[in-house]
């Protein structure tokens, strides 16, 4: 059997359904399960090393977070986790944003109701996934998913009003991290560190 993460802490709201479906997904305990979500990448940076002290006396932690512009996990890890990372703090960082791990699940084509060529091959190498997301959601043939996820004309956000929640549905009910590992390599490897850390 095996055993479960002490906490879960996650940068935002998409995050707290995504790693429990992860966590289910590496065959990990996710009854009892509450992310902690932190509001945004500067109080979960903030409080990293808080969490990593706390893996060395509560047992494992799961940290879930973007890597956006910075070049690359380990220096993004090596600048906020001083001296270093606590072997249990299973800290995985989805490059360059969580939606690259979406997009690399080809059931995100049916559920935007889009072809599924129209799916970048290489997710993991997009600048800015949630832009392509979104830039994929106006070409749905669905006029409330569009509303839902892109913004309205003229507005300074780069997602629309009903995102999250929609998003959320997604995730929650489409979502299949197993499959989309096969075209996300940091996918891949946050699945294999959680099962390695909830090995008995």
């Amino acid at each position: 059997m095996t055993r479960g993460f002490a906490l879960v802490v996650v940068e935002g709201a998409l995050e707290v359904p995504a790693s429990l479906k992860l966590l289910a997904a590496a065959g990990a305990r996710t009854e009892g399960v509450q992310p902690i979500d932190k509001g945004g990448r500067v109080r979960f940076w903030q409080d990293a090393p808080r969490y990593n002290r706390a893996a060395a006396k509560l047992g494992p932690v799961l940290g879930l977070a973007d890597l956006e512009a910075f070049p690359c996990p380990s220096g993004l890890l090596a600048k906020h986790l001083r001296p270093s990372r606590h072997p249990g703090f299973v800290l995985r960082i989805a490059e360059r944003m969580l939606e690259s791990w979406f997009l690399a699940d080809d059931s995100l084509a049916d559920f935007l109701r889009i072809s599924g060529a129209l799916l970048p091959r290489s997710p993991d190498t997009e600048t800015n996934p949630k832009q392509t997301l979104v830039n994929l959601a106006r070409r749905s043939r669905s006029v409330r998913l569009r509303d839902d996820l892109v913004p309205v004309q003229g507005s300074s956000g780069i997602v629309g009003k009903g995102y999250t929640p929609r998003m959320t549905e997604f995730i929650e009910c489409h979502w299949r991290p197993s499959r989309a590992q096969q075209r996300s390599e940091s996918l891949r490897r946050a699945l294999a560190a959680i099962r390695l850390a909830t090995v008995p």
